[in-house]
């Protein structure tokens, strides 16, 4: 999956990508939610994930536009440590629903979205803006923490779905 060069591509992306995540949701209850989709993970831990880094994402950004420096990816975690943070992160959502997450991850895709259209040009697509975000533009890591993570989280929900139709 490219990484998106203007605002539209990345909009268009993120939407594309979020609306076919949650139609594939739809039909996914509570019992379906606790399916076994990626290592040991259930759709439902999944998507605690996946919310989780559309959450933090946006609040780097807004932090950033604060003039602050957050704590990439969490306060006691280093980049080479995100198998143990999205343990911890699913470890802390085991006992909230299902529909509470869901809930949860569509109300951070609207605040995503909302984020990237308070952004001008030049904090969304130059390097530098942003000390934190190194070299890399703030659309880079927006991609890669929402819509890279809704393709795959899709795929993983749609296998788990195939499996019980038994196709």
């Amino acid at each position: 999956m490219p990484i998106p060069k203007t605002r539209r591509e990345l909009v268009d992306l993120i939407e594309t990508e979020f609306q076919k995540l949650d139609v594939e949701l739809q039909d996914v209850d509570a019992e379906l939610a606790e399916g076994i989709c990626v290592d040991d993970w259930s759709i439902k831990d999944l998507l605690a994930v996946r919310t989780w880094w559309t959450k933090n994402v946006v609040n780097w950004v807004e932090q950033g536009k604060q003039g602050q420096f957050p704590v990439t990816p969490a306060k006691g975690y280093r980049w080479k440590e995100t198998p143990r943070l999205n343990a911890d992160i699913v470890n802390k959502s085991r006992k909230r629903s299902y529909k509470a997450i869901v809930t949860d991850l569509r109300r951070q895709y609207s605040r995503l979205l909302a984020t990237i259209d308070s952004l001008n040009e030049k904090e969304l697509l130059e390097i530098g803006t942003y000390e934190w975000a190194g070299r890399y533009p703030i659309s880079r890591w927006l991609s890669i923490n929402t819509a890279r993570q809704y393709h795959t989280a899709r795929s993983y929900v749609r296998r788990v779905k195939r499996q019980i139709d038994g196709r």
